[in-house]
This record gives structure tokens, sequence and C-alpha cells, in this order.
């Protein structure tokens, strides 16, 4: 089941308008629009050495 909704830093967000904030904050590059959100997400997880379950909402998106 895909994840449709993701919260960061106290805001909700869909896939698109997720990426977009994160390349708005330099988290990701615009190659990232068009990628699936979960990629994007392992990604820049990775990337960064974050453990995606448990890592805040304030630092990271989480699926709602």
């Amino acid at each position: 089941m895909a994840v449709s909704h993701y919260v960061f830093k106290g805001a909700i967000f869909t896939p698109g308008p997720l990426v977009e904030e994160l390349i708005r904050i330099g988290e990701a590059s615009p190659g990232a629009r068009g990628m699936d959100i979960e990629e994007v997400l392992v990604q820049i997880a990775g990337a960064n050495g974050i453990d995606r379950a448990t890592v805040s909402s304030d630092e990271f998106p989480r699926a709602v």
C-alpha cells in the first residue's frame, strides 16, 4: 500500500509537494522530481545516515 501523506516539520504533505519542499530546503536535487517519493527518502536517509524508524518528523519526513 502506497503512503499518501507525510508529516514534516509540523506540516502534512502529499508526495509531490514534499519533493518540492525537500528541493527548496536543499535536501533533494531537482532530479528528484518525477521519482517515487519513497526512493527519494531512501536516498536522502542513506546519504545522511538517518534511521527512518526513529528520526523525528521535525528532522525528516515520516509517513502518516
